[in-house]
């Protein structure tokens, strides 16, 4: 597929309660833009807290099959773009945070994306079943590895700041508009 002639790949992540589905949810209503939801969320496995180390890899290809999906639904509506819930970089620095095992296919998911917005961890933590990170201190340890990873592989990324929820969706629908002209003109 020509650079030109594909949708732009962006990938919301970062820690756990940070704002990633609410924000993606959101930046695909206002472009129109195909979603490809979170699919460890929706994985029995991962609900009932029975995941081990031997999940990640069909996780993962879970993901990329989400993400690949919503392409062909990009191409097929003739979106500019898609984006995703989640991505490969989650499921590698949880992976690597909860099992001490990175997934074998994590890069190459990670690789596949254009664009990543990183959700920052300023937001207040709220209790969810599939969360296990209620400390602050630990979800910015995390985030701050997110940040490092980012930096170390050279995506292309920007991080939300600040709790006030239109402001960062604001900064965030920028940001993309930018990210799209650069994929443009590649």
């Amino acid at each position: 597929m020509d650079l030109k002639t594909r949708p732009l790949r962006l990938v919301v992540t970062g820690v756990e309660s940070t704002g990633k589905t609410t924000l993606a949810t959101q930046l695909s209503q206002h472009f129109g833009f195909p979603l490809a939801l979170e699919a460890a969320r929706y994985d029995a496995r991962v609900q009932k807290g029975t995941i081990d180390e031997r999940d990640l890899n069909r996780l993962v290809t879970l993901q990329f099959d989400a993400a690949l999906t919503a392409e062909r639904e990009a191409l097929n509506q003739g979106a500019a773009g898609l984006i995703a819930d989640t991505g490969g970089l989650v499921l590698e620095l949880w992976g690597a945070s909860v099992f001490g095992v990175v997934p074998e296919q994590a890069h190459r998911l990670q690789n596949w994306f254009d664009f990543y917005i990183l959700c920052s961890p300023d937001i207040p933590w709220e209790s969810d079943p599939l969360r296990s990170m209620p400390q602050e201190t630990d979800r910015l340890a995390l985030h701050q590895r997110y940040i490092q990873r980012l930096d170390e592989v050279g995506y292309h990324w920007v991080e939300t700041k600040g709790s006030a929820p239109l402001e960062r969706f604001l900064f965030i629908v920028e940001a993309i508009e930018t990210a799209f002209i650069r994929h443009i003109n590649e």
